[in-house]
C-alpha cells in the first residue's frame, strides 16, 4: 500500500496535466466551425442584456462553450459579462443571453466565443 502522501502527490500531477491540456487553446479549424450569433442590446430597469446564440458545425459535441461580452454607451465601456452555454450537439444552436446589472445606458456590445471544451 502506498502512503498517502505519494498518492496525493499523483494525483495533484495528473490533475495538473489534464487541466493545463484542457485549457490550451483549441485548434482554428474547431473554433471557425463554432458560429456566433448575437441579438440587439435590450435595456430594462435592471441593466443591459443581449441574446447569444452559438452554432456547433464540429462533427464533435461540444460540452461548453463560453461567450463574452462588452457592453457600451457610445464610445464608453460600461462592463463585461460572460455566459456559458452547455452540451451543444453537432449541427444544433445552443442559444442565451448575457446580462449586464446596472447597464442601463448601454446602446451596443461586442461578444466573442472565447472558449470550448
Amino acid at each position: 500500500m502506498k502512503p498517502f502522501s505519494a498518492v496525493l502527490a499523483f494525483g495533484i500531477a495528473a490533475c495538473v496535466g489534464a487541466c493545463v491540456t484542457g485549457l490550451a487553446a483549441p485548434a482554428l479549424a474547431q473554433t471557425a466551425a463554432l458560429q456566433l450569433t448575437t441579438g440587439k442590446v435590450i435595456t430594462d430597469p435592471a441593466g443591459a442584456f443581449i441574446s447569444v446564440s452559438v452554432k456547433n458545425g464540429t462533427t464533435a459535441p461540444i460540452s461548453e462553450a463560453y461567450v463574452a461580452c462588452e457592453f457600451f454607451a457610445g464610445n464608453r465601456a460600461l462592463g463585461k459579462s460572460s455566459t456559458t452555454l452547455f452540451s451543444i450537439v453537432p449541427g444544433v444552436t445552443g442559444s442565451d443571453q448575457v446580462r449586464l446589472l446596472g447597464g442601463t445606458s448601454a446602446n451596443r456590445a461586442t461578444c466573442t466565443i472565447t472558449g470550448h471544451k
